[in-house]
């Protein structure tokens, strides 16, 4: 804005010096000069005008779209002054980050528009049993003697544990902590996984040793250990439920290192994932496996996230696979 402010100064002395001077000159009896001088204030005041239009018509127009939430607008000032269509480049990238920030807002709400879909439609099921359990009791209570009582007491047990169950989903998925990271030997950390992966397979009846570690020496993690730990397992247990059903389950687990940016890999030997499951990978609450809570994958993405590195999810040559990256390891 240099050259504008310069102009815009310049332009005020001229109309300040040609209205004295013009005053002088017809004060002094000098009437064709003052006319000169009084001409030359009229162009002078005349630019300035113009300038101080100009910007005020652009500033006005800019304001006005972002009142109306119109983020197609683009200004050109022109190419006669750089200052100007510096700040013309400048309101333009305004526009741009506010399209960008109101895309975002507008994908948000749609999102935890989704997510309260999904709630007020489980919940209601939860709750609808209980309320109609509940109402004929009330309206017959002499049926609800020794077994039946019994039964009533049962539903009502079951669809409250299906209540909590689902609303404890969603407190962890909304209570995730800031990692604390400590420097971690990437040896150690994995084999305290390894070991958790043998249970895992075990509890599916699966051979101990499904699970087959790779890790890279001297790499040093960067991490918090327990939010890591709780993400890396919910990937394997996922791997291990998809090779429940293989003749020869295999879940290879890989721990390397490219350029110090330690990367795991995480791929079985199961089926792959349908391309119904691949449009809604990480959407929490929707599940294929049987009281599953469908927040497994949504936490393991955020706990990688909030650790500055990304988790994907991708079909491989022999089955599915999760692929991380995490932050350059530390010095």
């Amino acid at each position: 804005m240099r050259r504008f402010r310069l102009n815009f100064v310049l332009l005020i002395f001229a109309v300040a010096l040609s209205a004295a001077l013009a005053g002088w000159l017809f004060g002094a009896g000098l009437w064709a000069p003052g006319v000169f001088a009084l001409i030359f204030l009229f162009i002078a005041a005349s630019a300035l005008v113009l300038l101080a239009k100009k910007l005020i018509r652009v500033m006005s127009t800019f304001v006005s779209a972002l009142e109306m939430n119109d983020v197609t607008m683009q200004f050109d000032i022109g190419e006669d002054d750089h200052e100007l269509r510096r700040m013309s480049q400048s309101m333009n990238s305004i526009v741009e980050l506010y399209r960008d920030n109101t895309r975002q807002l507008e994908t948000g709400k749609l999102y935890y528009d989704r997510i309260l879909r999904i709630m007020t439609h489980e919940m209601r099921n939860s709750i609808t049993p209980v309320i109609a359990i509940a109402a004929d009791m009330e309206k017959h209570p002499e049926k609800y003697e020794s077994e039946n009582l019994c039964e009533a007491i049962s539903v009502i047990k079951s669809q409250s544990e299906g209540i909590k169950h689902f609303l404890d989903a969603y407190y962890e998925m909304t209570h995730i902590p800031a990692p604390a990271k400590t420097h971690v030997d990437a040896i150690v950390f994995f084999n305290r996984i390894k070991a958790m992966a043998s249970i895992e397979a075990a509890n599916r009846s699966l051979p101990e040793n499904v699970c087959e570690f790779i890790v890279a020496r001297g790499m040093i993690l960067d991490i918090d250990t327990a939010l890591m730990t709780q993400a890396l397992i919910n990937l394997i247990r996922n791997a291990l439920d998809a090779v429940a059903a293989v003749d020869k389950p295999s879940v290879s687990v890989v721990i390397s290192s490219s350029n110090g940016q330690p990367y795991i890999s995480i791929e079985d030997n199961g089926p792959g994932l349908s391309p119904e499951i691949v449009e809604n990978l990480f959407q929490p609450f929707l599940s294929t496996k049987a009281g599953g809570s469908g927040v497994g994958l949504y936490l393991s993405r955020q706990i990688v996230r909030q650790h500055g590195g990304d988790l994907k999810l991708t079909n491989s040559r022999h089955g599915a696979k999760a692929a991380i990256t995490l932050p350059s390891e530390p010095m």
